[in-house]
Order: structure tokens, then C-alpha cells, then sequence
């Protein structure tokens, strides 16, 4: 792996894009036997989108600190050309290739990336473009905090302050989508974590190794309970249960990380995927839609069959993608 790269942040972010990929396929429409995969649905839910807003908030808070940037307009624009230019561009392959219907009204939000914030009553989420809208709102509110507040101490109790405020003013007002308010702990916590430099513990304690095994038991017996669907009603009991299977599953997946990456070929694969992880999560559902119309094929199981099966080529294609977009930007 590259120097400068964290080898277990790429090895969840690639596992999050492998998972992400099989999620949207269709392969739920099968079963192993008599058991019926759409059972697993909402735990690689659960997972893939905590595994995303984790990293994002350990990022945003490495960034911040080690390299010590005081400049926050400047870091709030970078950020915004890196999510923003190629979400438009999503945006508009999902409406004119995917065909998915916009309100004329609630264009303007959409383009501006706020569903996440104005949803439920001013608007209805796009399928996979609303998480976008969720790390902007998260990237729009903790870097001002993170630079201004620099005791981790303080740190976690602006996060709880926001987090308390965005469930008062989702009751009262009916906005601030339940998306935000189920995942923004994940995010605080991969936040606090960078902040406070906790990655090698995560690495190294046995006692949290053991704490993540029973987390990850008791997250996946609590969440049995609920609906297959990520988001059921605002249930606090449910925003623990969710976020600690996250953050259990994450602890776990980074002690097994040297394990896959102890072969040079391994270390080279989580690369690929994880440097195109975010053209991936933008555009592979319209490269599936291309592909299937080249073959003429319109749902069922072999819809699901082409898309797993026509995965390198969407993971190749969006790194290209990614890295000629980094050129771009490097020439600014």
C-alpha cells in the first residue's frame, strides 16, 4: 500500500463498494437453499453506509488536525468540487437514463444537494444520489466545529448538541431526513476517533476486539427484530442498536485487514477499488442501465446476473473515471 494511505480505511472502503455493488444487483431475488438472501439486506445495508460515513468523518478530522488547516472556506470548497461537479453529473444521468421522476419543484433542491436536509416535506430522496446529500450536510456542519473546538471532550459534546437538535427539529418541523439523524453518530464517532488518533487501539486492544465481538452479536440479534428496510420510525433504541453493529463490524473488519493484505496482489485489488469508490457509487447503477439496454434485458434474475457479472468493468470504467477527474482538478 501507498505511504501516505491507511490500509484498513481502503480495505473497508473497497469491502463497502463490493457490498454496495451487490446490494443494488438484484441478487436478493435468490436464496441458498431455503434460506432467502433478501434477509441479509438490511445488515450489508447497515454496514456498506456506516462503513462510507465512518471514513468520512475519520477524514474530515485527519485532514483537520494533522495537517492543521485554519482555512476552512478553502477546505469547504475543495470538498465541494470533489462531491459536488460529479454529483450533478449523477444527477443527471439518473433522471434522463434511469428515468427517475423529479417534481419540477423539487428540482432545485435536488441540484443543490439539500433533500437530505429539507426531507420529509419539501422532498423525496433520490435512490442512492440522496447519501451524497447527507455528506455534504455532514461536511457542511463539523469542520467549523472540529477547528473551533479543539478538546475531543467538547468535540463530542457539540456532536451530541447537533444531534439532539436535528431530532427536535425533524419533530417539530418534519425535516432533517431520519437518514441523517441514524447515521450521523457513525460519522461523530469516525470523527472523534481520527481526532483523537484512536486507530491504533482499534488496531491493537484485545478488550476491544472482545467489547466488538458481543457488539456485533447483540447488533445483529436487535436489528432481527426490525424491518428489512434501513429506515423504520424514529426509534432511539434502534439509532444505538444500528450504530453499534456498525461500529463493532468495523472494529472487526480492521484486525482482519493484515490478513487479506499480506499478498502484494490483495494490497493492489483493495487499491483499485478503493481510489474509484466514489465515481463507483455515483454511476454504477447507470452503467448497469446501459449495459442491460445493449443486451435488451429488463429485470428479473438474469438482470441481477449481468450486473454481478459485469462488475469489473463498472469498477475499471469508474476508476478511470476518478483519476481523470483528479486530473482535473490538479490543474486548477
Amino acid at each position: 500500500m501507498k505511504r501516505n494511505r491507511i490500509q484498513e480505511l481502503d480495505f473497508l472502503r473497497s469491502l463497502a463498494v463490493l457490498l454496495l455493488l451487490v446490494h443494488h444487483s438484484g441478487v436478493y431475488q435468490y436464496q441458498i437453499g431455503s434460506f432467502p438472501l433478501i434477509t441479509l439486506s438490511k445488515y450489508i445495508n447497515h454496514l456498506l453506509l456506516g462503513a462510507f460515513v465512518f471514513i468520512s468523518g475519520y477524514l474530515t478530522s485527519i485532514t483537520l488536525y494533522q495537517r492543521k488547516i485554519t482555512d476552512i472556506p478553502t477546505f469547504y470548497l475543495s470538498r465541494l468540487i470533489r462531491l459536488y461537479i460529479p454529483y450533478l453529473v449523477a444527477l443527471f444521468l439518473f433522471i434522463f437514463l434511469l428515468e427517475i421522476q423529479i417534481p419540477s419543484r423539487e428540482l432545485i433542491i435536488q441540484v443543490l444537494g439539500l433533500q437530505i436536509l429539507l426531507s420529509p416535506r419539501y422532498s423525496d430522496p433520490v435512490l442512492t444520489l440522496w447519501f451524497i446529500s447527507l455528506l455534504i450536510i455532514f461536511l457542511s456542519i463539523t469542520p467549523i466545529l472540529i477547528v473551533s473546538i479543539k478538546k475531543i471532550a467538547r468535540l463530542f459534546t457539540a456532536y451530541l448538541i447537533v444531534f439532539i437538535i436535528s431530532i427536535l427539529i425533524h419533530n417539530g418541523f418534519e425535516i432533517i431526513d431520519l437518514r441523517f439523524i441514524y447515521l450521523f453518530p457513525t460519522f461523530a464517532i469516525g470523527s472523534l476517533i481520527g481526532g483523537a488518533q484512536g486507530l491504533p487501539a482499534m488496531r491493537t486492544s484485545n478488550w476491544l476486539l472482545i467489547g466488538s465481538f458481543i457488539g456485533l452479536i447483540l447488533g445483529i440479534y436487535m436489528l432481527s427484530f426490525s424491518d428489512r428496510h434501513y429506515i423504520p420510525d424514529l426509534d432511539l433504541r434502534h439509532v444505538f442498536w444500528s450504530t453499534l453493529y456498525i461500529l463493532s463490524s468495523i472494529i472487526l473488519i480492521f484486525r482482519v485487514t493484515p490478513l487479506f493484505l499480506h499478498f502484494r496482489i490483495t494490497q493492489k485489488l483493495v487499491l483499485f477499488i478503493a481510489i474509484g469508490s466514489y465515481f463507483t457509487y455515483l454511476y454504477h447503477r447507470p452503467l448497469w442501465r446501459i449495459l442491460n439496454n445493449i443486451f435488451g434485458i429488463q429485470g428479473g434474475e438474469i438482470e441481477a446476473l449481468v450486473n454481478l457479472i459485469s462488475t469489473p468493468l463498472v469498477l475499471s470504467f469508474t476508476i478511470i473515471l476518478q483519476n481523470l477527474y483528479g486530473k482535473f482538478l490538479l490543474r486548477r
